[in-house]
C-alpha cells in the first residue's frame, strides 16, 4: 500500500471493515473485514490519514487514535451533523443520531437525483431513515433479525431454534419454523410499513438497502429498491480532502 492512500475505518456494533481510498480514486477499493481493532494496526500505520466511523465501543476509537499519534497520522472522526452537503437533520440535538446513518444518508443524498428516499440498514439492528427533497423526515430503530430471536428465547421458556437462515415466510409448523420465519417476516413488515408511510409524503421514492442482511429481503419485488453494500464507508469519502 503506497503512502498516499487513505485508510477508511467503519466500525458497526458487531464488526469492523476497512478500505483504501486513492489520490484518484473514483470508488472503493477492496473492502476488508475485521474480528478485532488490533487487525487495523498495520493497515494504519502505513496510511496517509484515517478516517472512521464507530458505533461501537469507545476504546476502539482509543486504540485507533493511539496508533494515529504514535505514528503521526492524522485522524478525522466522523460525528453527526445539523447539516451537510445538502442534507438537513431533523435530530435536534443532532449527536443522539448513530454516525453510521448519518453517513449512510449522505452517501445516497449523491446517489437519488430526487434527494427522496428511504435507507435500510438491516445488521444487529436495523434502521430506517427517510429523506424529503434533502430533508431527513425521521426514521426507526428496531432490533434486527439476531436480536429478534435472542429476545423471545431469554424470556420463553419453551421457544427454541434450529438457527437455520432466514429464508421463508410461511407459517411455520414446529418452534423452530415458527420462530425463523416470524422472525423474518417481523422484518419485511417494517420495510413495508415504512414504504407505506413514506408514500404519505411523497410518490416516488428509491429504497437504498444496505447492511449485512440485507440479502433477507430478496424475494420483495419491489422495483424501487436498490442494494449497496457499503454506504457508510462512502459516506466517509465525503470528508477526504
Amino acid at each position: 500500500m503506497l503512502k498516499e492512500h487513505k485508510l477508511l475505518i467503519d466500525v458497526g456494533n458487531t464488526s469492523i471493515k476497512s478500505a483504501l481510498y486513492g489520490p484518484e480514486s473514483v470508488s472503493i477499493g477492496l473492502i476488508s473485514r475485521h474480528s478485532d481493532v488490533q487487525e487495523l494496526t498495520t493497515l494504519i500505520t502505513v496510511a496517509k490519514s484515517v478516517y472512521l466511523s464507530n458505533v461501537g465501543k469507545d476504546e476502539i476509537t482509543s486504540y485507533i487514535q493511539d496508533v494515529c499519534d504514535t505514528n503521526d497520522i492524522p485522524l478525522f472522526i466522523a460525528k453527526t451533523q445539523s447539516s451537510a452537503f445538502g442534507l438537513i437533520n431533523s435530530y435536534s440535538i443532532p449527536s443522539n443520531m448513530g454516525v453510521d446513518r448519518w453517513l449512510a444518508m449522505l452517501a445516497c443524498m449523491q446517489k437519488s437525483s430526487s434527494k427522496t428516499f428511504l435507507v435500510v440498514d438491516v445488521g444487529t439492528a436495523m434502521t430506517i431513515d427517510a429523506v424529503k427533497n434533502g430533508h431527513h423526515l425521521g426514521g426507526w430503530i428496531v432490533p434486527g433479525a439476531a436480536l429478534l430471536k435472542q429476545s423471545l428465547f431469554k424470556n420463553t421458556h419453551r421457544v427454541f431454534s434450529d438457527n437455520k437462515n432466514l429464508s421463508l415466510t410461511s407459517f411455520g409448523n414446529d418452534t423452530p419454523r415458527c420462530v425463523d420465519n416470524g422472525c423474518k417476516a417481523q422484518i419485511l413488515g417494517t420495510l413495508l410499513m415504512a414504504d407505506q408511510e413514506m408514500k404519505k409524503n411523497v410518490d416516488k421514492f428509491e429504497i437504498f438497502l444496505t447492511g449485512g442482511d440485507r440479502n433477507l429481503f430478496s424475494s420483495l419485488n419491489m422495483q424501487n429498491i436498490i442494494e449497496h453494500e457499503n454506504l457508510v464507508l462512502e459516506g466517509l469519502t465525503l470528508f477526504v480532502d
